[in-house]
């Protein structure tokens, strides 16, 4: 986030060039005032809680996730599940397969967002997630990730 933060403020940015925010917080803790503001939402390589949300196994969380998207936008989640997360997705063992995607859909269209993409991360998708830390991952040898994409259709409630 760090690295990121500091190739923005490198920049010049046009008049009609987007901002970003970058924030260090509990996504359980985010304020409301950001409801629907995000054009995008990127989550990569989630852990603990915020894994469990981006699962759709923790309705609270995945709520908070799903509230940022703004409508027209998209959420991009980057997700990986090895036996060591397993115990704390209870139901996930096998990875994030067929059920588990599908709970994802079910769990944000709940909070209207669609079910765009779910595809396997490839070699070449890892250099284009931008994330020091999918560098590290894939640094230990073969890992299984998914990405998955949602969007919230123009005049989706937020």
């Amino acid at each position: 986030m760090a690295e990121a933060s500091r190739r923005l403020g490198r920049r010049s940015l046009d008049a009609g060039e987007q901002r970003a925010w970058f924030l260090a917080t509990g996504v359980e803790r985010l304020p409301p005032e950001l409801g629907g503001l995000a054009d995008r939402v990127t989550v990569r390589f989630p852990w603990g809680s915020l894994l469990r949300g981006a699962l759709g196994l923790d309705a609270d969380v995945t709520a908070s996730i799903a509230r940022l998207v703004a409508p027209g936008g998209r959420l991009e989640l980057a997700v990986s599940v090895t036996r060591r997360d397993a115990s704390a997705v209870t139901g996930l063992e096998g990875g994030v397969d067929v059920a588990a995607r599908a709970r994802m859909a079910a769990a944000f269209a709940a909070h209207g967002l669609e079910l765009v993409d779910a595809r396997s991360v490839t070699a070449a998708d890892f250099a284009t997630l931008h994330s020091t830390w999918a560098r590290r991952l894939r640094a230990g040898g073969e890992r299984t990730a998914w990405r998955v994409t949602f969007a919230r259709p123009l005049g989706g409630v937020g």
